[in-house]
């Protein structure tokens, strides 16, 4: 059981390292988080599907550029590991704000897929290595009752 936690605590650290990557706005600290491969998927709320790193790494550029300010409060997480595949499911409570100076309040459920990459492989070596994310906006959003 303390290996099965670790693990997940593992996978918890990498879906959080995730977050802060699109907090910092840095598309740098995001390809640390993405597995490049043509096989990964990434579909933002509201937007088409991307598929393959490059056309993902332009989401995040375009999304970038247009906000100013992102933070995300992560609840609700759930985690199901297998050997090398790691699903988390979230509730992303996000605070923002845009380009033209709009703040947004929202919650978007997240799917996010992980991958173990093998020893000895790249320099990410038993890293967890995002290869899918699919955010759906929370109709009747009511936002966490937490204090700042």
């Amino acid at each position: 059981m303390d290996e099965e936690n670790g693990v997940e605590q593992t996978i918890e650290a990498s879906n959080l390292r995730f977050y802060k990557a699109f907090e910092s706005l840095s598309i740098e600290k995001m390809e640390e988080v993405w597995k490049h491969s043509n096989d990964v998927i990434c579909i933002h709320p509201g937007w088409e599907m991307f598929s393959s790193w490059t056309a993902i790494r332009e989401s995040w550029v375009r999304i970038f550029e247009n906000t100013k300010m992102i933070r995300f409060l992560v609840t609700n997480i759930k985690i199901k590991a297998f050997e090398k595949i790691a699903v988390v499911i979230c509730l992303e409570n996000i605070d923002s704000n845009i380009e033209d100076g709009n703040s947004i309040r929202m919650g978007v459920i997240a799917t996010n897929i992980f991958e173990k990459q093998n020893v000895n492989s790249n320099k990410y070596d038993n890293q967890w290595l995002m290869i899918h994310h699919q955010g759906s906006s929370v109709a009747n959003y009511m936002p966490p009752n937490v204090s700042a």
